[in-house]
């Protein structure tokens, strides 16, 4: 347990207290003087650009990290000792964005992990079982559930009982709706309305906001490492406030100019294409045109664009280039797409879409050595050649192309994962949710650089269940459902909540 004072401080209905609290890594301010309040029983919002600081601010709240400055304060009372051990045994608990889930045990045995019930020396199984279903009950849950099965939002509710069974009073969710659907999104939401309502805090991360908007009592908003506003009613508040505040300026956010396509504009052919999830007859593509592909999760919009690649079997199916005669057949492998003019960018930048521990210039060139190579040789000058092109007109922040990804912001490591595909010259290229998990500022840069691939005649896939993203970058969208398109949106037809209708209706 952490050491703390004989008198107590509390000043004001806060759980959580920061005050002027700074980090430093070396020379590096990671955070500096920051003071804010997290109110009993809220969920607060924490905003902030990659880099911001959020990071750094949880993991001192959660005791992954000590300050070098300031003090913290948990129900007044001053933490003297931080590590997770205490923190945790205080009642408060960090909820990664990967949910930490032992994939082939039970809902019951993750549940209680660490603290399964024990009588003399043995684990009490059937009290184990008990108490994990009084916990779950209500929450559509199985106990006896392998782990690796559920879905994304019962992985989340799982890790955040967890906490709680636990003995958790706050808790910090970093980035929960990565990878969720809108539909997930909602459920997750009102578990937490239903917890905070039973006296739980949440610290809430996230680069939506919307999210804040929907979800949050107040929030904080952290920029360069200083605290950078905050309000303690989000009701006060607009998206355009919150932007402002994580940028330090206004922020205009992106919106392409649609375009109009006619059958000499057609590209790209689709046609008879089967797998275990896709049943597509025929779908044509555009030369310059950006074509959203949505659904909720099995619907058949990511699993035909993994077909496209190679990456999911197609039993059959066929693609035809404009001016290049016959159709070919689908690609077998993503070494195929790659020849045939397909590049595929995937939703998972850390697992598929970059080595983290190579340089940014190493990466971006990985998809396209035989253009840097000589006798099964890299030319390093065509390699730097290439690496530098990208590096700049893409803007990404570092040192040079020599710095590793690892030591990047997630942001530059998706403009780095874009210009590796880019640097593939496709005809096609597939993006799957490609402004995932990066802040908006950056997202912005990311639209638009999409946006200007299109002048040069690249056909463009987006996979996404963002629908904002795909009002403001898609000329149209398809919206799947049972492996098929099952409706078409073209122009101002594109509207938020008539994709979201569409999505559930599908």
């Amino acid at each position: 347990m952490p050491t703390l004072p004989a008198k107590t401080l509390r000043t004001d209905d806060a759980i959580v207290r920061m005050d002027g609290v700074g980090m430093m890594y070396g020379n590096f301010p990671a955070l500096r003087d920051v003071s804010f309040s997290i109110r009993r029983g809220t969920i607060h919002g924490l905003l902030g650009e990659n880099g911001a600081g959020k990071s750094t601010l949880v993991g001192i709240i959660s005791g992954h990290k000590a300050p070098t400055s300031g003090q913290v304060y948990l129900d007044g009372q001053a933490i003297k000792t931080t590590d997770v051990q205490s923190m945790e045994a205080s009642g408060v608990f960090l909820v990664t964005q990967e949910p930490m889930i032992i994939d082939h045990m039970s809902a019951a045995e993750n549940l209680m992990l660490g603290i399964w019930p024990r009588k003399n020396g043995f684990v009490q199984w059937r009290k184990l079982r008990a108490d994990a279903a009084e916990m779950l009950g209500g929450t559509g849950i199985d106990p006896a559930a392998r782990a690796g099965q559920l879905d994304a939002v019962a992985r989340r509710k799982l890790n955040i009982l967890r906490a709680m069974f636990s003995g958790g009073r706050v808790i910090i969710l970093d980035e929960p709706t990565a990878a969720l659907t809108v539909g997930d999104r909602k459920q997750l939401f009102e578990f937490m309305a239903r917890l905070k309502a039973d006296g739980v805090t949440f610290v809430f991360i996230s680069h939506y906001n919307d999210e804040i908007l929907d979800i949050c009592d107040s929030v904080t908003v952290l920029r360069d490492g200083e605290l950078a506003g905050g309000s303690d009613d989000v009701s006060s508040l607009t998206s355009e406030n919150l932007s402002e505040l994580v940028l330090g300026r206004g922020l205009e956010l992106f919106q392409r100019k649609r375009r109009n396509f006619d059958a000499k504009d057609v590209e790209i052919t689709l046609s008879d294409i089967r797998s275990a999830h896709v049943h597509v007859d025929k779908l044509q593509i555009h030369k310059g045109e950006i074509l959203g592909f949505t659904g909720l999760p099995g619907a058949g919009a990511k699993e035909l664009a993994r077909c496209l690649v190679g990456l999911v079997p197609a039993t059959s199916g066929r693609i035809q280039f404009a001016g290049t005669g016959s159709a070919h057949p689908m690609p077998v492998d993503p070494k195929e797409a790659f020849e045939k003019g397909v590049a595929f960018l995937s939703d998972d930048r850390r697992k598929d879409g970059a080595v983290a521990q190579m340089s940014i210039g190493q990466n971006i060139s990985m998809s396209s050595l035989a253009a840097v190579s000589r006798r099964g040789f890299i030319n390093p000058a065509a390699e730097a050649a290439l690496s530098d092109r990208y590096f700049s007109s893409l803007g990404i922040k570092a040192v040079g192309p020599q710095a590793l990804v690892d030591t990047l912001s997630g942001g530059n490591q998706q403009k780095v994962c874009l210009g590796r595909v880019m640097a593939t010259n496709p005809r096609l290229l597939i993006l799957d949710e490609p402004t995932r998990g990066i802040d908006v500022g950056v997202k912005q840069d990311v639209l638009r650089i999409i946006d200007g691939l299109t002048d040069q005649g690249v056909c463009i896939i987006i996979v996404s269940t963002d629908t904002d993203e795909l009002v403001r970058s898609a000329d149209r969208v398809c919206v799947f459902g049972g492996g098929q398109v099952r409706t078409e949106l073209r122009g101002n037809d594109i509207e938020t909540e008539k994709l979201r209708h569409l999505m559930g209706a599908a």
